[in-house]
Parts: structure tokens; sequence; C-alpha cells
């Protein structure tokens, strides 16, 4: 016998839990890159390629996050509408 290692019994728990570990490994991750940006911030030392450098990454680690957020989001959404038909 093959045990079921998603534990999923049906497609829209497999799409919950897929979103549900996106967001988890996801938003630690941005949290680390937003760190590290502060740190190219703080040592560009007034530099201005430093500085943009760092503007950049944390520019797109807000938009991966917010990414994120959204796919999690929009993930829930669909799977609720379509439990509801």
């Amino acid at each position: 016998k093959i045990d079921n290692p998603i534990q999923a019994k049906d497609f829209s728990e497999v799409v919950l839990a897929f979103a549900r570990l996106l967001v988890q490994i996801g938003i630690p991750l941005a949290t680390i890159f937003i760190v590290f940006a502060g740190f190219k911030f703080v040592s560009s030392r007034g530099d201005p390629k430093g500085i943009e450098e760092a503007k950049k990454m944390l520019f797109w680690t807000l938009v991966g996050s917010a990414v994120i957020i959204v796919a999690y989001d929009i993930a829930t959404a669909v799977v609720n509408f379509a439990k509801q038909l």
C-alpha cells in the first residue's frame, strides 16, 4: 500500500497547502533580504551606486513579498469560489 505523503483529500487542499508552503518559505526569506538591504544601505556610506543598489534590492524584495501574499490570497479565493460551485 502506498500512503499519501501530502495528506490531502482533494485538489483544493493541495493548492492551499502549496500556497501556505510558499508563504512559510517566502516571507522569512523576504525578511532576510529586507535586513540585508538595510545592511547595504548602511554599508554604502553615502556612495550613490551602493545606495541605488540597496534601493533596488529593497524595492524588488517588497514586490516579491507582495506577489507571494497576493498569490496566497488568490489561491484561497479561487478554492473558496470553486467549493461554492
